[in-house]
């Protein structure tokens, strides 16, 4: 009897816990700028993020940055896409500041209006940053992000595991609205 006992009191115990964890749905825009970008360039996407009472969280982030080269001849139509994976260190309560970096994909697209020089490469990439929940007790609030973006290649093409800085890199300034679950 004491054997069942313990363990249905545990769990009775666990149970009762109210849950505190959050989820935050950010569409954004901002700008992309610095690194490879020609110039400032309008940027928008979306952030899923998953948040305990605990300083730590995850998130899934998706980013598009057209024109992200320049408009200007030879090139045609450009872009790059990230979609991120990744780590949160945040604060309790509210406003909530973290800190945050992950590893995803990293994919560039250049077409060359003559139809020459195109190129659609598809790399890994990291990137680094942080920001601010302004959300209080209701589902909607604001969110402003950074972060720094940067490829991640193989250099040399062996066999072996080995990792280097890409090329490509740049930084990402973003707000938005956040619905709060």
């Amino acid at each position: 009897m004491k054997k069942i006992a313990l363990p249905t009191l545990l769990l009775a115990l666990g149970l009762a816990v109210p849950a505190s964890a959050e989820t935050y749905l950010t569409p954004f825009a901002g700008l992309a700028f610095s690194g490879n970008t020609d110039d400032s360039k309008l940027t928008f996407g979306g952030d899923l993020a998953f948040a305990g009472s605990g300083p730590f969280g995850f998130s899934v982030d998706f980013g598009y940055t057209k024109d992200f080269f320049g408009d200007e001849a030879p090139l045609g139509d450009n872009n790059v896409t990230t979609l991120m994976g990744n780590v949160m260190l945040i604060t309790p309560g509210h406003p909530r500041l973290y800190a945050s970096g992950g590893v995803g994909l990293m994919k560039t697209r250049v077409e060359d209006v003559t139809g020459f020089f195109n190129v659609d490469s598809s790399d890994f990439g990291f990137n680094v940053g942080g920001g601010l929940y302004l959300v209080g007790d209701g589902p909607i609030g604001f969110r402003a992000d950074i972060r720094y973006f940067r490829t991640l290649t193989d250099p040399e093409p062996d066999g072996e595991f080995d990792v280097d800085f890409g090329s490509l890199d740049y930084w990402r300034g973003t707000a938005g609205v956040t619905f709060k679950f």
